[in-house]
């Protein structure tokens, strides 16, 4: 292949380090309006009164939002698809607030400054109702009125038969993630532009499904599809932020009530006390071994609280359960899961879609059996891990070519497993205050949502009069490369050079239906469908160019941008040739179109390994080395495959270490990047990358697969399992903080 396989810098990267992209953030419209939000300052009450006088007084203020003068629009931020029958539990002005950070009102302005500045004089009274910040307060009951259910969803899944041997070996490890803050650079923001003329509206935002958008913000202002339009902006990072619509309602609302384009900006704080994060669980996870180290089932009691809303929680426990079964051979699996509702921010998507929090949970288990089988934790993975050829339990679906068995070896060999912890073991022996751990983890993902929803994509190109290609797919890039990723799967098939391949990203005006980039569906559904519309691009190329040479298009073959005879080779015709003759004298286009429909999710998995130093007078861990081995199929481009990698091992372990939401016995979550100790680059080694790519998948483009979300997956179980390796401890809850180690420290003597 030319292009694919081949690194090339992402397309807008250079004017992004010029700092001329543009963002939703910098978009202004005339007569636009600046919004700001006024947010609940307790955990749970009702909002009796908002008194706005002092706010509307303020020179420049058009307009103050609330329950009390704006009908009681109400939307669920998960919902993306039109069949989806969800609660609509989320007003879009409260009258029950349910955790602090509900939006209570906005304020409309000439600028950004007026219109906070106004929103500081709103004054809002409360009638406080008890409140749940916890788990056991959730579980009580606590914040429920009469008629709710402390429970809010409780199910059990169960794969397969009990084991029935004798003399198991059993493990019993516990777990508990405390709250995320997904950190995107960019906030979240929303231009919306109302025509009340024509009552058409439009959005401009980076989100991760302008069709997901569009069924929402239609569906609560109760608008025909057709007048409302949604355009997606580059985007400054999401990991998962931006799957849920909760800034676009509100902007929408303020738009249409004051005919003019209003522009939603929430700064960090905002951000990080009002959108979402990832939600806080406490599992119980048991495994039985057979002597030799082969698992025989596992059992798993899981607690997850859901936040002020449900959301998408419920949806996101159930797609746990089965990413149980995509790195092990597991023969029998049984889940039994609770989901609670707090006075707490609201949990959502976080990168990995649960994979990340079931990794942890096996992964602990999975050391925690090395030692009680006395076992090399390479050589139990090695004899559990799913092989090509191997199928899915819970869903039914083959594996495929999936290589976990090869990152494991391939990573043994570069980070010196054997030899590390033996180095490990003589440095703890010679040194008192400071301790070292190797450790590996292995985590498996998918590539798509199917079996569980059916899942399709659609692409539609035409070549342009100088044999350029304009391709519509609704691709959402997240900033990672997405855009470039494509236009090389374009270039590839149609054998042109980048440069004559142009795409923009989705826009429910000009684009395919397509449900959004997350399940980690993008390259390997959609970008399938870009391939697959190359390929039909280059029949009609084939029939045209035929047409004009007076053969039969299996005559002719390419080469490069040009059309060559197979029965004369010196005869050629350029693609401008052939787009120009299809044009001026067949008048037609040259166009294609193609859907994909998947029916198919092979194994996509990871392999990391790190070592760590913990300081035990501090308790500061430190990241000495770190290797991260993935089993991407075929990369299409392999720096941005890389560098994907790369941050999502910054990104665990962070959560591993040091990040957390905390909240306060009043409900105030942190919402600052001074509280809040993000793992920043200089705190990390040079983070090492290997890709295995003879695992290719029949069904990606080119054999690719995905990787944006199965290299977060690892990353805090293998960090967590070297502090445990340090210590010689036990420790399952994360982040593991320097207050916690130095507990543990104290309580154990050590």
């Amino acid at each position: 292949m030319r292009l694919v396989g081949v690194s090339h810098p992402i397309q807008d990267a250079r004017g992004k380090a010029a700092g001329r992209t543009r963002y939703a953030a910098d978009l202004s419209l005339p007569h636009m309006a600046h919004a700001a939000m006024v947010f609940s300052t307790i955990p749970h009450g009702y909002v009796t009164a908002v008194d706005d006088s002092e706010a509307l007084a303020v020179e420049g203020v058009y307009g103050v939002l609330h329950y009390f003068n704006t009908p009681e629009y109400c939307f669920n931020r998960y919902r993306s698809q039109y069949s989806q029958t969800l609660p609509l539990e989320e007003p879009v002005f409260a009258k029950r607030v349910r955790f602090v950070g509900d939006r209570v009102a906005a304020v409309a302005a000439r600028d950004m400054e007026t219109a906070r500045r106004a929103a500081a004089l709103v004054k809002v009274t409360y009638e406080e109702l008890p409140h749940a910040l916890t788990f056991e307060e959730a579980l009580e009951g606590v914040n429920c009125l009469e008629g709710e259910k402390a429970v809010k969803d409780e199910f059990t899944v169960e794969v397969g038969t009990p084991p029935q041997a004798d003399g198991l070996v059993e493990v019993t490890a516990c777990t508990e993630l405390g709250r995320l803050h997904h950190a995107a650079m960019e906030p979240h923001v929303c231009v919306a532009d109302y025509d009340s003329d024509l009552d058409e509206l439009t959005l401009y935002s980076p989100n991760q499904s302008v069709h997901g958008v569009r069924t929402v913000v239609a569906d609560m202002l109760e608008m025909p599809y057709n007048r409302v339009r949604v355009v997606k902006t580059t985007m400054g990072g999401s990991f998962g932020s931006k799957q849920e619509w909760t800034v676009e309602p509100v902007a929408a609302t303020v738009a249409r009530r004051l005919r003019r384009p209003v522009k939603l900006v929430y700064d960090r704080a905002e951000v990080m006390r009002s959108i979402v994060c990832r939600g806080p669980m406490r599992a119980e996870m048991t495994m039985r071994f057979h002597k030799d180290g082969v698992l025989a089932g596992v059992e798993l009691e899981l607690l997850s609280d859901a936040g002020a809303y449900i959301a998408n929680s419920a949806d996101y426990a159930r797609t746990l359960v089965g990413k149980m079964f995509r790195c092990y051979r597991i023969p029998y699996g049984r889940a039994h899961i609770r989901l609670v509702s707090s006075n707490t921010p609201v949990s959502g998507s976080f990168r990995g879609w649960s994979s990340p929090e079931v990794a942890l949970m096996l992964e602990h288990g999975m050391e925690k059996a090395a030692r009680a089988l006395d076992m090399d934790p390479v050589q139990l993975r090695l004899k559990n891990v799913l092989l090509p050829g191997d199928t899915d339990p819970k869903s039914g679906v083959p594996i495929e070519e999936i290589r976990t068995r090869e990152c494991l070896l391939r990573g043994a060999e570069r980070f010196r497993w054997a030899e590390r912890r033996r180095e490990d073991a003589a440095f703890n022996a010679a040194n008192g205050r400071f301790r070292r751990g190797t450790a590996v983890a292995c985590a498996g993902h998918g590539n798509t949502y199917y079996p569980r929803y059916n899942d399709f994509a659609s692409a539609e190109m035409r070549m342009c009069e100088d044999g350029s290609v304009q391709v519509e797919v609704s691709i959402h890039d997240h900033g990672c490369g997405t855009g470039a990723a494509f236009q090389m799967i374009v270039a590839e098939a149609l054998e042109l050079s980048l440069d004559k391949v142009r795409l923009k990203e989705a826009d429910t005006a000009h684009t395919p239906f397509d449900f959004g980039c997350y399940a980690s569906r993008g390259t390997f559904v959609v970008g399938r469908a870009a391939q697959l519309c190359a390929q039909n691009l280059r029949e009609e190329i084939l029939k045209a160019a035929a047409h004009k040479l007076e053969t039969t298009p299996d005559r002719l073959y390419f080469e490069g941008p040009a059309v060559r005879s197979k029965d004369d080779p010196a005869v050629c015709l350029s693609y401008q040739e052939v787009a120009w003759y299809s044009l001026g004298t067949l008048c037609r286009e040259l166009t294609a179109q193609a859907k994909h429909t998947v029916d198919s999710n092979p194994g996509v998995t990871g392999t990391h390994f790190a070592q760590v130093e913990v300081d035990t007078w501090t308790g500061l861990t430190r990241v000495l080395d770190y290797l991260a081995v993935h089993d991407v199929g075929q990369s299409i481009n392999p720096e941005m495959c890389a560098a994907q990698i790369q941050g999502a091992a910054q990104m665990g372990c962070g959560a591993a270490l040091r990040e957390e939401i905390e909240i306060s016995p009043k409900g105030q979550g942190t919402c600052s990047l001074s509280k809040y100790h993000l793992m920043n680059a200089p705190d990390l080694p040079l983070i090492q990358v290997e890709l295995i790519q003879d695992g290719r998948s029949q069904d990606g483009p080119y054999g690719a697969k995905s990787v944006g979300e199965v290299s977060f997956a690892p990353a805090a179980p293998a960090a967590a399992a070297a502090v445990n390796q340090a210590l010689g401890s036990d420790l399952g809850r994360i982040p593991m903080t320097p207050d916690r180690i130095l507990e543990y420290i104290a309580k154990e003597g050590c």
